[in-house]
């Protein structure tokens, strides 16, 4: 009991994420109210890990929702909180994060973070755990992509989910259809890819329909059986 209200009380003291960006910012706007957090545990207790933010990452819907350590590791986020975590943190800044790290991968799901040790913790108020939000919408674009594989795309509990290449496009894949093209998923891999995604001054990122080494070999990708996560009907002309 003395554990649980000592985390609790931890949870009270942490600065919302908003306080966080408005002083990032120097902003003088009051901060927005506090909103509840839906942890019950205080996210500091879990293993920390520093790193120097190499870029941030894009999904196909053009949220930005990761974040790449120059020292290897990616971290996953919620996007409403990528705003905050990019003010405290911009690309060749040093961030800490509090976190779980996938039992057979380097990829790590944020809890909380900070520029530095002597700084408060900002608590991320959820977990972030699936991919299915990561489709796109129906705004998307079709896209052309085409580059060499810096890593594999994890999923936040560890699973190959496709690939970054090496300008920070991500390729994402179906649920359970990187199987079939892991030696194209590998780091120093040559890959293309086209499907539907967004491309914007935070990145580019798709779900593949078709994958291969080059434009000229590109083959389908098993498509995710129908349901609210399907990806939208084809958009006309890719882009480049």
């Amino acid at each position: 009991m003395l554990r649980m209200l000592l985390a609790l009380l931890a949870l009270v003291i942490m600065v919302p994420v908003g306080a966080a960006a408005q002083a990032a910012s120097g902003s003088n706007v009051t901060p927005a109210p506090r909103r509840p957090s839906d942890l019950w545990f205080d996210p500091t207790q879990l293993p920390s890990f520093t790193g120097t933010v190499e870029r941030y990452l894009s999904n196909p819907r053009g949220e930005v929702d990761a974040l790449l350590f120059r020292e290897g590791p990616q971290v996953v986020f919620p996007p409403d909180v990528a705003e905050a975590v990019r003010q405290v943190a911009p690309a060749g800044r040093p961030i800490i994060v509090w976190g779980i790290r996938a039992r057979t991968a380097p990829v790590i799901t944020m809890l909380a973070f900070a520029p530095n040790g002597d700084a408060t913790p900002v608590v991320v108020d959820r977990f972030y755990w699936r991919l299915a939000g990561r489709q796109p919408v129906e705004q998307a674009v079709r896209l052309a992509v085409a580059g060499t594989v810096k890593q594999p795309y994890y999923s936040p509990q560890g699973e190959v989910a496709g690939a970054i290449l090496e300008d920070g496009t991500v390729v994402l894949l179906p649920q359970g259809a990187a199987e079939g093209f892991r030696d194209l998923l590998k780091p120093g891999a040559k890959l293309a890819a086209e499907g539907l995604g967004q491309a914007s001054e935070t990145g580019r990122a798709l779900l593949a329909e078709r994958l291969g080494e080059t434009a000229e070999a590109l083959r389908p990708v098993p498509a995710t059986p129908a349901g609210p996560a399907a990806a939208p009907p084809a958009a006309p002309g890719p882009q480049r």
